[in-house]
């Protein structure tokens, strides 16, 4: 493992910048099974250099809004990129995926989630809402396989010791259910580490909740948060 270090725009991510993500956040009280395995894991991860997420930020990043930072986007942009969202999203039903055996890489542990297909087709909602509102030059990432992160490493470090912890882990695999995605200003900022490192650690603020009824519940959509 080496020191995770966030990107956007194709470059470090600027200290304590805020960006828009749409995320999938789990519901750990209801996904008991995940709850478990992600405990597991945090306890394999704590003897390395790896700052774990709390049940509070764990999260599957589905798109970041990244033409610019949030706080260049007005209230008015963001009630425009909410509405976007509920209309492209109004037929898209809650999702059942499985968070597969954890993984260390050289940024620090996650999950893998599947199958694809569901999860492709969310994202590729979600990025027509933002090209709709933005424009193509807001998608700017990738984004990979969708997973959930664990923790991010902020030091260098072998990960075959942890990938050994992590695959004693049994059950490894759990189902996640995603009912609403999230609208979130998020935080990436350095804080100090033991020897003098730094280490890189997510927070957000909520922005708004867009669910994931299927048209079929008669379900309100919700306001933007101010």
């Amino acid at each position: 493992m080496e020191k995770f270090v966030p990107k956007f725009q194709g470059a470090p991510w600027p200290d304590g910048a805020r960006v828009l993500h749409v995320y999938a956040v789990p519901d750990l009280q209801s996904d008991l099974a995940l709850a478990r395995l992600v405990d597991e894991c945090r306890e394999a991860m704590s003897p390395y250099p790896i700052t774990p997420l709390g049940d509070g930020t764990l999260h599957c990043t589905i798109e970041m809004v990244a033409d610019t930072t949030a706080d260049k986007i007005t209230p008015e942009e963001r009630d425009d990129l909410v509405a976007a969202l509920h209309t492209h999203l109004a037929f898209t039903g809650p999702l059942e995926v499985t968070a597969s055996s954890p993984i260390a890489n050289r940024a620090g542990a996650f999950l893998d989630l599947g199958p694809d297909e569901s999860l492709v087709d969310l994202r590729e909602r979600v990025r027509d809402a933002i090209r709709e509102v933005r424009g193509p030059g807001a998608l700017l990432h990738n984004g990979g396989r969708h997973h959930i992160s664990l923790g991010y490493a902020w030091a260098e470090v072998s990960s075959d010791a942890l990938q050994t912890a992590l695959r004693k882990i049994s059950p490894s695999h759990a189902s996640v259910r995603f009912s609403a995605l999230r609208l979130l200003d998020v935080t990436f900022q350095q804080f100090p580490r033991p020897g003098g490192e730094s280490a890189w650690e997510l927070s957000w603020e909520p922005v708004a909740t867009i669910p994931l009824a299927g048209g079929s519940d008669g379900a309100e959509p919700s306001q933007p948060a101010r």
